[in-house]
């Protein structure tokens, strides 16, 4: 009977054991399937190719990786440590280590990577900043198009800063506007914001929308007493009578607002640019 029960026993342990792998197998595959489904995300400009830098394809709108590199050249010397996060295929990080940074490239997948004179560290910020941190400090962090691939955006804003406060870090930092007036009159019209849509959300990998207003909340929850926005490439439509219909929504929209003019009415993207002390505020200039 005793012998009975042992065996009985050995058996049920033999096939919780072997659940238990199975499980495993089945998270890791999960886990695989995840990782996968992240690595193809295609970004803005992945299908504009005309919009490169020395060959290199842009995963922003136009102008604005010019004007964060005008943005950096303004506030750090040559040879100043840059990380770029998200980098993409590399347009920002040759446009910065042109203008004379040291630039160091992070992004989820590396295997498509253009910029030759750049460095990109594969990691998944979605899961933790170690790797960015491990090659630091830095004296400025561009984060451009990212912050609306994250699954927790302010707990990725205040990983960023709790890492870089002590350093004097620049953080620049852009996303999609779905606030300018080509996004609303796509709200009214068809139920969705410009660049956020089940398509973008499944093929772009746009999953947080974010309205300036709101990482500017973030931003001051985590101890940011001051930011200084942009908001850059305003729409324009190739069609000269949908342009003009589109002038005349604006100025509408212009007249109806409390203010009469609102920066945030125009321009497709919305960028902020912070800079850290060691209280994790922004220094005065």
């Amino acid at each position: 009977m005793v012998r009975k029960k042992e065996r009985f026993s050995g058996s049920s342990d033999k096939v919780n054991a072997a659940k238990g792998n199975m499980d495993f197998l089945s998270y890791k595959a999960n886990d695989h399937s995840i990782r996968k489904r992240r690595a193809v995300i295609k970004h803005r400009g992945d299908t504009q190719k005309a919009e490169n830098y020395k060959g290199i394809p842009f995963h922003a709108a136009n102008g604005v990786h010019q004007v964060v590199s005008e943005l950096l050249c303004e506030r750090l010397m040559r040879g100043s440590k840059v990380a770029d996060i998200g980098a993409g295929h590399g347009a920002l990080s040759a446009r910065l280590h042109d203008a004379g940074f040291d630039v160091t490239a992070f992004d989820l997948d590396c295997k498509d990577w253009l910029a030759k004179d750049v460095t990109c560290h594969e990691c998944d910020i979605n899961e933790s900043l170690d790797t960015l941190i491990e090659h630091g400090p830095y004296q400025a962090i561009c984060a451009i198009e990212v912050i609306e691939h994250l699954e927790n955006p302010r707990g990725f804003l205040r990983d960023l800063i709790e890492s870089n406060r002590t350093e004097g870090t620049w953080l620049v930092i852009s996303t999609p506007n779905p606030l300018d007036t080509f996004s609303c009159i796509a709200m009214f019209t068809r139920g969705i914001f410009n660049w956020f849509s089940p398509q973008h959300y499944r093929g772009g990998g746009h999953i947080s929308i974010l309205p300036h207003w709101l990482i500017d909340e973030h931003l001051e929850y985590l101890g940011v007493v001051d930011r200084q926005w942009r908001f850059l490439s305003p729409f324009r439509h190739p069609l000269s009578w949908k342009h003009i219909i589109y002038r005349g929504v604006s100025w509408l929209r212009r007249l109806a607002s409390r203010s009469g003019s609102e920066a945030f009415f125009e321009g497709e993207t919305a960028l902020v640019i912070v800079r850290l002390d060691s209280a994790g505020n922004l220094s005065e200039e």
